[in-house]
């Protein structure tokens, strides 16, 4: 038999309403929706007097409830909905974390009655009417996601982690956590049916960003942050802040920026900075000691590997990471900035650093700018450096001194 194609469990992939009889069955089922619901409601009517009833003269929050307590809290076999179960969990002893996917505040319920364990829940889910209480009643480790003192907190209550049982650390690779973690993740994405990536937290900062600026499909920015983190040691809030600077370019609803307006934001001339071979040179100084070259060269046609005019967030991101996170990045800005003054007050006048790179270097107050506001745009525009080619190719970068 063929092997399952994966999905994508955030798409709905459900067909349109169509027809007659897709609308007739809708007005057949509203009647029916209607006593769920009020079925529902019943349901958490019973459960928040069972809950008053358990929690009625404890006063002890901090200790975990008796047995006769907890015992009182079997309303939750009265679910309106019958529930399937798929496999069994593992003891308590072998697994002592569950980890699952959340859909709505009704889940803690239902775990807690299956497994009893003691849930992590945000803070916020406290003052929902009758479901705050129920919650309440199973002693979770409440969380505010928005304060860092609760989440320490939060962790200094989980005392003990240990492995997935059916994902077993192997015996040659146990002070391997990376590669650990990467099974893992496998054997999670095949049991769902996905594919598995590299997605992260900074990927929700990047999504959250694009959809603010209003871009047609803000998954287009999404770049595995985790991947990236990995690889070039580049903070979720420094992706986000090239990725501010990304959407300056006017990306199209594919989510690409053309050559003229990448130029345009960055303020460069498409002249001599599009040469391969100068940046080459460039990005040669930029390695390491020993020598090891560079295999993206940040030049617009090169970050263009299908060569259509065109370059993705992914492909600027990943350029402009590849110069930055160089060891003698910043040094190279120094011997850059040595290079372009010739007074003695450290800073660089208008006349000194050239039309050209005046309009890459927005903020000169007065027509000057000093060292650190110099290397401080710098980093934020790493393509930048590209404008000091002649300066670099003759300079050794680890003889560069501190102004």
């Amino acid at each position: 038999m063929p092997s399952s194609t994966t999905i994508d469990p955030f798409r709905n992939h459900k067909p349109q309403i169509e027809g007659v009889y897709e609308w007739l069955k809708i007005l057949i089922c509203v009647p029916i929706a209607i006593v769920r619901h009020l079925l529902f409601g019943l349901s958490l009517l019973i459960g928040y007097v069972a809950t008053k009833f358990v929690l009625h003269g404890w006063k002890d929050k901090q200790n975990p409830m008796p047995k006769w307590r907890c015992r009182l809290v079997g309303y939750s076999n009265l679910c309106y909905h019958w529930i399937k179960h798929r496999g069994r969990p593992a003891p308590r002893e072998t697994a002592p974390i569950v980890v699952s996917n959340h859909v709505s505040y009704i889940d803690p319920i239902f775990f807690f009655y299956e497994l009893f364990p003691t849930i992590v829940a945000s803070e916020s889910h406290d003052s929902i009417p009758f479901v705050g209480t129920i919650i309440r009643a199973m002693q979770v480790v409440y969380v505010n996601r928005s304060s860092p003192s609760s989440r320490k907190h939060a962790v200094n209550e989980i005392k003990v982690v240990e492995y997935l049982p059916d994902v077993a650390p192997l015996e040659n690779q146990k002070e391997n956590a990376a590669h650990f973690a990467q099974r893992t993740s496998h054997a999670i994405a095949t049991a769902l049916n996905v594919v598995q990536t590299s997605h992260s937290y900074g990927d929700i900062m990047l999504f959250a960003k694009a959809s603010k600026s209003k871009q047609e499909n803000p998954t287009l920015y999404t770049v595995e942050m985790a991947r990236v983190e990995s690889a070039f040691h580049l903070s979720s809030s420094e992706a986000v802040d090239f990725l501010d600077t990304f959407l300056s370019m006017n990306p199209d609803s594919s989510g690409e920026v053309k050559i003229h307006d990448f130029f345009r934001v960055l303020r460069l001339k498409a002249c001599n900075l599009s040469e391969k071979q100068v940046l080459n040179d460039v990005l040669q100084k930029l390695s390491t000691s020993g020598g090891k070259a560079m295999t993206i060269i940040i030049i617009f046609r090169v970050l263009d590997v299908e060569q259509k005019g065109k370059i993705t967030f992914k492909q600027f991101l990943y350029g402009s990471a590849h110069v930055l996170k160089q060891p003698l990045f910043r040094q190279a800005c120094e011997l850059a900035f040595v290079e372009c003054y010739t007074g003695g007050n450290h800073y660089i006048t208008e006349q000194e650093l050239g039309d050209s790179i005046r309009q890459a270097i927005p903020n000169m107050d007065e027509f000057e700018i000093n060292k650190d506001d110099f290397i401080a745009c710098l980093r934020r525009n790493p393509l930048l450096v590209a404008l000091f080619s002649p300066q670099l190719m003759h300079k050794n970068l680890s003889g560069v001194y501190d102004t």
